[in-house]
């Protein structure tokens, strides 16, 4: 069978059309045998206009070369405009390094941060020399696996959650044409269920726990609070006699810096509260106990100022320094092995699902109430708390049979 001719028109006798075979690409200069060195030459222009001249052994080697060299020009080409000291060859490690410093820093909080800033060096350990244009599915999906091995399945879950942020990112950037950690499914996280206190025991726990701690406990075992609302509480938002309080900000840690005052977790937090009468109580004994630090600290009793406002905040060592988070999940492990609990279970947090637990299994709330009571932003995030239906079941169907069955009415 005679050979195509190249660079021809050879026509199609059934569609009557045509084509063009071993024509150069548009622009470029056909291929060319040099004789002198006994290889193919395939010339193109380069951006810059000059022109270049892979070889090859044979013609379509030396076609394919020039192929690559279009089509690397071409990759080079999108990162060329790209600003902050990003390029083609810019690495996973680079780019989440540049998206925690300048695009979470400023969205979510200290103690946050700080979790995504060690979530992303484990990502580093493993990724952070792939350039991020080059990143690929299985890749990630290795990572994650390994994250998983090694007996986190939550954690791998969460920083692949991550991880697509950092991409979104790369994808806005410039720096991929796709997110292609979004294509890797997220591990199966099996569902732990945690023990929760009912009102009876929360009492028990409350009177075998460190004085100093009980009010802070009360708010998170009876009001549902986050430790950081707590601890990032002041005199001034606090109406005793009336039983209310105003939230206005947490108090958290981040590394290097200590206990940081900041906003609330969420804005559905923030607002006036009612305080119960146990909690009140313990605020009234805990305000008695810290004028009588103050006293004995005199002039050396700090100053805290927060945007612009002097505030005495209502947690304090006797020197009027901070509380730390871990003081009092100390004192609640330590109260709860006295009161005859395994403390490995207990935690300034289990206090938010013990009251998420508590009421809902009484049957009187639906779940959008508790957490409207509870400050939680989404109503899915409210049932992730819930440990146990308890008798809430039986309720249910006490009290739609009452309105739904003739007999009854």
């Amino acid at each position: 069978m005679p050979r195509a001719p190249r660079g021809k028109r050879v026509d199609d006798a059934h569609t009557g059309s045509f084509i063009v075979v071993g024509r150069a690409p548009k622009g470029q200069a056909a291929p060319y045998f040099d004789r002198s060195r006994s290889v193919w030459v395939a010339p193109w222009t380069k951006p810059d206009g000059k022109t270049g001249r892979p070889t090859g052994r044979t013609r379509s080697l030396a076609e394919a070369s020039r192929d690559r060299h279009i089509a690397a020009a071409a990759e080079t080409a999108k990162f060329a405009p790209l600003a902050e000291g990003f390029h083609e060859g810019t690495t996973i490690g680079e780019l989440s390094r540049w998206w925690l410093d300048n695009v979470a820093r400023h969205r979510v909080r200290g103690t946050t941060w700080t979790t995504y800033d060690k979530q992303l060096r484990l990502v580093g350990a493993h990724l952070g020399d792939v350039p991020v244009r080059k990143l690929r599915i299985e890749q990630v999906t290795s990572f994650v696996a390994k994250v998983v091995a090694a007996g986190s399945a939550a954690r791998a879950c969460n920083v692949r959650v991550l991880l697509v942020q950092v991409m979104d990112e790369a994808v806005n950037l410039g720096l991929a044409e796709e997110n292609v950690v979004k294509k890797v499914r997220p591990p199966r996280v099996p569902k732990v269920k945690r023990l929760t206190l009912a009102p009876a025991d929360v009492r028990r726990l409350l009177d075998a726990t460190d004085e100093r701690f009980a009010a802070a406990v009360a708010l998170c075992y009876v009001q549902g609070w986050r430790v950081s609302e707590a601890l990032g509480l002041a005199w001034q938002e606090l109406d005793l006699d009336g039983g209310t309080v105003h939230v206005r900000r947490g108090s958290t840690y981040a590394d290097r810096m200590g206990m940081v005052l900041g906003p609330t977790k969420t804005a559905r937090t923030a607002g006036r509260q009612l305080l119960g009468p146990t909690v009140v109580e313990l605020l009234g004994k805990h305000q008695v106990r810290q004028a009588a630090w103050r006293e004995a600290a005199g002039h050396g009793w700090p100053e805290v100022v927060y945007e612009a406002e002097h505030l005495d905040l209502v947690f304090t060592n006797p020197v009027g320094g901070p509380v730390l988070r871990q003081h009092v999940d100390r004192a609640i492990r330590k109260a709860a092995s006295q009161i005859g609990f395994d403390p490995s279970q207990f935690g300034t947090h289990d206090g938010r699902r013990s009251v998420v637990t508590n009421l809902y299994v009484s049957g009187v709330f639906e779940l959008e109430d508790v957490a409207r009571f509870v400050g939680h932003a989404n109503v899915s995030t409210t049932k992730g708390y819930v440990q146990t239906e308890g008798e809430r079941p039986v309720i249910v169907s006490q009290k739609a049979l009452e309105l739904l069955d003739p007999a009854r009415g």
